[in-house]
């Protein structure tokens, strides 16, 4: 199996400045469990985990919205 290098690209994840892989661990924490939940709780959802995934999705729309290159909101 090919070793994957360590990224040391560095990208905002919400108001931090983190690493590529920093950034898959933040996305796993944030929304693994939840899903899981979802899962296991045939489509019912905690609050705390609505909290997680949208928390989530405004990290990655900012931080995607900073990798675009665009300001505005």
């Amino acid at each position: 199996m090919k070793k994957i290098k360590q990224p040391e690209t560095m990208v905002k994840w919400g108001h931090e400045d983190i690493t590529m892989l920093e950034l898959f661990k933040e996305l796993d924490r944030c929304v693994a469990s939840p899903v899981r939940n979802l899962h296991e709780l045939e489509g019912d959802m905690y609050m705390s985990d609505y909290h997680k995934l949208s928390e989530a999705q405004w990290r990655i729309s900012s931080t995607l919205q900073l990798l675009k290159g665009d300001t505005n909101d």
